[in-house]
């Protein structure tokens, strides 16, 4: 109870005294009669001018270490990486004690030009990464402009699955140091990087730590951007540490740091945001999910990682076809890295996931294939733009839209169903059917999207 007195005063004591300012800010007057004066957030100009600086960052840093070596470097600088606060030490000497040496430990690796780390990515999950990876994808421009852009609080960014987004926030890490003087990467559950990041032995010690560490480093200099990747990804994560999270964001925005969450849930996204009122959001960058599904030449560039690192002769593939037949099967189409991959280990073809009653994401097949035009008087297809058709109805995959077709007018299709051709279109009509698969090499490194 001692400590949790002592790390109230604390807390509002650095509350009183801060006065933080972002880069660029500017201050406004409110209306007569309104005793503060509150910062109001910076200009259209400034905001610009912070993701151009961001996107410079994030090139310059990228140019200057391969990948591999960049995120080894980021993971060895572990803050209190030897300090413990044990669960029957935490009395009111131990956790003062505790706060501090955290704080000297950050702020050092600060002073030391040490600005980002990355926690909770093993070596052995560093050593499947491999070395050439895809820059400039959509989901790492979004991280780019999130971290350049100087926030406190709880700022909440979402995309499907599969698209890319860890190894995209990794690779705009270094953009966090146009707003902050220190970005940490927390990758893995929320509760028990928490508990790393923090150096506790109980999660049940973060919060009340967390709120004095927060203005401790506010006061040594340090302002700190703090990205969640794969911390919280279901309502169940959510609700059983609702209250933590609301604790958290709050001391964090009083301290000036910055609450990065990364989840695969458009839902999930939006109750983060709407968790504390103007101390939280969902980014305003934020666009749907489907746009940050990677774009032909990405692609391209990907499978070339893909058979080199499979030892598959580039001519042995003929990229085209794969990439027509591994793109998404549904409107928006482009393509994911995962989806890829396993296209070409296991042809397996891409499905496409939706959002079930909940918010959360289920695996479904597409039902948006494109057939040609002479099946449109079968009336179980619509016009889609294009010469394209929209299929009606609950249909899973290829074979049930055949199925279909076939019962709806079997005096006009004579054939068996199994016999009917499905073509889809992107650039031009082609057979909906997979190319051969080309032998997988024994050792694999994939580059993208765990």
């Amino acid at each position: 109870m001692v400590a949790w007195v002592l790390t109230l005063t604390a807390t509002s004591h650095f509350f009183n005294i801060r006065c933080f300012v972002q880069p660029g800010a500017r201050y406004t007057t409110r209306p007569a009669g309104c005793s503060h004066v509150r910062y109001a957030g910076p200009g259209v100009e400034i905001l610009a001018a912070a993701i151009t600086n961001g996107f410079t960052a994030v090139e310059n840093a990228n140019k200057l270490l391969e990948f591999g070596d960049l995120l080894q470097k980021w993971s060895s600088v572990m803050p209190g990486a030897k300090l413990m606060l044990e669960v029957g030490k935490s009395n009111e000497a131990e956790v003062l004690k505790h706060v501090e040496n955290l704080r000297e430990k950050i702020a050092h690796e600060v002073d030391n030009n040490n600005t980002i780390s990355v926690l909770g990515i093993s070596q052995m999950r560093q050593a499947t990464i491999g070395t050439r990876v895809v820059d400039g994808t959509p989901f790492q421009k979004l991280m780019t402009k999130v971290l350049a852009v100087n926030r406190s609080g709880c700022t909440a960014v979402h995309a499907e699955p599969g698209v890319g987004k860890s190894i995209a926030s990794l690779r705009a890490l270094p953009a966090g140091r146009v707003s902050k003087n220190y970005t940490v990467l927390l990758d893995g559950g929320f509760r028990a990087e928490m508990m790393r990041f923090f150096r506790v032995a109980s999660f049940d010690l973060v919060v009340g730590v967390a709120r004095m560490v927060f203005p401790a480093l506010m006061e040594a200099g340090v302002s700190m951007n703090m990205i969640f990747d794969n911390g919280v990804e279901d309502d169940e994560d959510f609700h059983k540490s609702k209250t933590e999270w609301r604790s958290l964001l709050k001391a964090a925005y009083e301290s000036g740091h910055h609450l990065i969450v990364v989840t695969q849930s458009e839902a999930l996204a939006m109750k983060i945001g709407k968790l504390n009122g103007e101390r939280s959001r969902v980014s305003a960058e934020q666009e749907g999910p489907e746009k940050y599904r990677w774009a032909k030449e990405q692609a391209r560039e990907y499978l070339g990682y893909l058979l080199e690192a499979r030892n598959i002769p580039p001519e042995a593939v003929d990229v085209d076809k794969f990439l027509s037949s591994c793109s998404m099967p549904d409107v928006y189409g482009g393509w994911k890295p995962i989806a890829m991959s396993n296209y070409l280990d296991f042809n397996e073809a891409p499905v496409v996931l939706r959002p079930d009653a909940y918010g959360m994401l289920s695996t479904a097949r597409s039902v948006s294939f494109a057939i040609v035009e002479f099946l449109a008087a079968l009336g179980e297809i619509e016009p889609t733009g294009n010469a394209a058709f929209k299929v009606k109805g609950a249909l899973a995959d290829v074979d049930d839209l055949k199925e279909a077709i076939k019962k709806k007018k079997p005096n006009r299709v004579t054939c068996d169903a199994d016999e009917i051709v499905i073509h889809s279109q992107k650039e031009s009509f082609s057979c909906q059917t997979l190319p051969p698969r080309p032998p997988r090499a024994v050792s694999q490194r994939d580059f993208a999207g765990w």
